[in-house]
C-alpha cells in the first residue's frame, strides 16, 4: 500500500497537495523519542537506507486503539534502488518500553500507545531507527480490492471453512453493505475485498507463520494487480482509499522518496520474516494472553535484521538487546 502511495504522490507537487490533504497526518518523531540508541541515530544518513513502518489496524469494530495485525518495515535502499520488507510475528513475546514497561506481544504496542509507542518497542527490541510510519485500517484493504475488482488467490481446502466464519463476521458488522458470499471451493479463484480479508483474518489454521504468510499473498496480489492499473485509475484509487490512511511522513519526504523510488523495480520486491518460520520457539500465556512466542535466540533476530536490512552480517545486538534476552529467559525460561 505504502509504495502504490509513494509511487503516485512522487507523480508531482500538485498530486502530493491533493492527496496529503486526504491523509490523516500527526507530527514528525525525533529518535530520541521512540528509542533509537546512540550508535544508531546516524544509520539512515550513512547508509543512505530509509526505514518506514507499515502497520496495518485491525480494530473489528470494538472502539479501542486496535491491534497492529500486520507489523513491516519497508526499507528503501537508495543507493542500490531496492525496496526490502521485513514481516515482524505479531505474536512474538517482547519488552514494551515505558510507559507499559512490561513484557507482551508485539502487535499489543499499538493497542497501549498507537504508533509512537509501536515504533518504540520495534527500535528497543531490534535496534532499529524507525521514526516514521504509515498505518492504514484493515478496511482499506477490502476497500482496495473491492476498487480494483478482486484479486486472484489460491486459497486451500482446510482454509475455507475458518475463511467462511470470518466472512460470516464481517457481514454482520455492517447492515448497508451487500453480504459478500461464501468461498464453495479451494484452489485459485477471484476474491472479493471482504473475501480477502477474512482470509487474512484466519488465526486457527496453522500458526501465526502461516497468517504472515496470508497476508503476504493478499499484499503482493494487490500489488500486482495495482501495478497494471492505469495512471488515472491509480488516482480515483487514492482518492477514494487514503481516508484510511494515517502518516507523518510530511509532504516533501513524500515527494523526496516518490521520485527516487520510480526508479526502483517494484516488482521484486525482497523479503523476510522475523522470526523465520523454522526459528525454534516455544508459546507461554502472560497476562491473559495466548499464545506468545519466545524466541530461541533475540540477539540472532538482531543480527537476522541488520543483515537483511542494511547487509550488515557483522552486526553486534546492543546491550539493551542482551539485558532484555536475559530478562526475558529469566522470567520465562529458555527455548529447549
Amino acid at each position: 500500500m505504502i509504495i502504490v502511495f509513494i509511487l503516485v504522490i512522487g507523480g508531482g507537487i500538485f498530486a502530493a497537495n491533493h492527496f496529503y490533504s486526504k491523509v490523516e497526518t500527526t507530527e514528525s518523531l525525533k529518535p530520541a523519542e521512540v528509542g533509537v540508541i546512540e550508535e544508531l541515530v546516524q544509520k539512515e544518513e550513512e547508509s543512505n537506507i530509509v526505514n518506514i513502518a507499515v502497520l496495518g489496524i485491525d480494530r473489528d469494530g470494538d472502539g479501542s486503539n486496535g491491534r497492529s495485525d500486520a507489523i513491516k518495515v519497508i526499507s528503501l535502499d537508495m543507493n542500490n534502488k531496492k525496496v526490502k520488507m521485513t514481516s515482524f510475528q505479531r505474536d512474538t513475546l517482547i519488552y514494551i518500553p515505558e510507559p507499559e514497561n512490561d513484557f507482551d506481544k508485539l502487535n499489543h504496542a499499538y493497542w497501549y500507545g498507537k504508533a509512537p509507542l509501536t515504533l518504540k518497542t520495534l527500535n528497543y527490541n531490534f535496534d532499529l531507527d524507525i521514526t516514521r510510519y504509515v498505518a492504514f485500517n484493515f478496511d482499506a484493504i477490502e476497500h482496495i480490492i473491492d476498487t480494483i475488482d478482486g484479486i486472484e488467490l489460491d486459497v486451500h481446502e482446510n482454509e475455507l471453512k475458518v475463511t467462511n466464519d470470518y466472512i460470516q463476521h464481517l457481514n454482520s458488522l455492517s447492515d448497508t453493505d451487500q453480504d459478500a458470499p461464501y468461498l464453495t471451493k479451494g484452489g485459485l479463484q477471484k476474491l472479493s475485498g471482504r473475501q480477502a480479508m477474512a482470509y487474512m483474518r484466519n488465526r486457527y489454521v496453522g500458526d501465526d507463520f502461516d497468517r504472515m504468510n496470508r497476508q503476504n499473498k493478499v499484499m503482493e496480489a494487490m500489488i500486482d494487480k495495482v501495478m497494471n492499473q492505469s495512471y488515472t485509475e491509480l488516482l480515483g484509487l487514492l482518492d477514494a482509499c487514503l481516508p484510511y490512511v494515517e502518516t507523518n511522513l510530511t509532504m516533501n519526504e513524500m515527494i523526496s522518496f516518490g521520485t527516487k523510488v520510480l526508479t526502483f523495480d517494484l516488482k521484486n520486491i525482497e523479503q523476510t520474516q522475523i522470526p523465520a518460520a523454522d526459528n525454534k520457539n516455544r508459546t507461554v500465556s502472560y497476562k491473559g494472553y495466548s499464545p506468545l512466542y519466545v524466541m530461541n535466540n533475540y540477539q540472532d533476530l538482531v543480527r537476522d535484521v541488520h543483515a537483511f536490512i542494511y547487509n550488515d552480517a557483522e552486526y553486534q545486538p546492543s546491550q539493551t538487546v542482551i539485558e532484555n534476552e536475559a530478562a526475558i529467559y529469566e522470567k520465562f525460561g529458555t527455548v529447549k
